[in-house]
């Protein structure tokens, strides 16, 4: 018994810790680390059914105007055509501005700032909201945005038709206050492929479908000679407020557009800037009727 004992091999300690042995831990660490990291970059859908981020504050700057200053805004993720992303620059083209469409928003690492909507309006004087429209490092990171300066009663998220894989869109559906009666607005982003005519069909029903006054304001990805767009602003009661101010210097490619029914256009404008590479718009309107 004792013979068959010493006979008996032992594993050597150095076997657990040899080179080969180190370099298949490596490897399946490494491995490991790699499906993490491409798991955390997929871009996935944002979730439709969570609450829609946004600011607590209750606090307005106008309570109510009986005008209503409007901006719709690709904020190109705050990034201008020189490259820097900087978005005090944004912030200095909404001054003065009630209630803002932001598209290519995205989230931040700040908690008090959580995203770009709200690195742009005070919450001392405002509010802000973030419709995130797909997730990345399992968090939502990119979408649509909001910011008022006037009572907003309520925020609606509307998912877009997806039909080419990672090019999540969505539509915002706002019912804001002014004096004499609320108004609905539509801010929305829409695709530039194949998407785009089922989406912004989509949009263009829904805003013909809204009691007026209402808004359909966005970078809608497509030019005024869109047969889409035509038949829009040949329906009866829609107005273009850029075609109603300043008809003859709108670029012909111009793809971001207002639209409106119900309301009377005081003034509008389109202003290039540097701070992205999509114009602004912006515009004052009130309200054709009361309530």
């Amino acid at each position: 018994m004792a013979r068959e004992m010493r006979d008996t091999p032992m594993t050597p300690a150095s076997t657990v810790t040899s080179p080969r042995w180190k370099a298949v831990v490596l490897g399946l660490t490494v491995t490991l680390v790699g499906l993490i990291a491409w798991d955390g970059a997929e871009r996935r859908p944002a979730d439709m059914t969570s609450p829609l981020p946004q600011s607590v504050t209750t606090k307005t700057l106008r309570q109510a105007p009986a005008r209503l200053t409007l901006a719709s805004f690709n904020i190109h993720s705050g990034k201008g055509t020189d490259g820097v992303r900087d978005l005090s620059r944004i912030a200095k083209l909404l001054e003065g501005v009630d209630f803002a469409g932001l598209y290519e928003v995205r989230a931040q690492s700040d908690a008090r700032q959580p995203n770009q909507a709200a690195a742009l309006v005070d919450t001392n004087e405002g509010g802000w909201v973030f419709a995130p429209t797909e997730q990345q490092w399992w968090s939502d990171q990119f979408g649509n945005g909001l910011i008022h300066r006037i009572p907003v009663n309520s925020v609606l998220r509307i998912p877009l038709v997806n039909t080419r894989g990672k090019a999540y869109r969505n539509a915002i559906l706002a019912n804001i206050k002014l004096q004499a009666t609320d108004v609905r607005v539509i801010a929305v982003h829409i695709d530039r492929e194949k998407d785009r005519r089922q989406q912004l069909q989509a949009v263009i029903d829904l805003f013909q479908s809204l009691q007026p006054p209402c808004i359909l304001m966005g970078d809608l990805n497509t030019t005024a000679d869109d047969p889409l767009l035509v038949h829009l602003r040949e329906s009866p009661g829609v107005h273009s407020p850029l075609h109603d101010s300043i008809p003859d210097t709108l670029p012909s490619q111009g793809i971001d557009w207002i639209f409106t029914r119900g309301l009377k256009t005081i003034s509008a404008a389109l202003i290039n800037n540097s701070a992205s590479d999509h114009p602004l718009l912006r515009a004052e309107l009130e309200p054709t009727d009361a309530p």
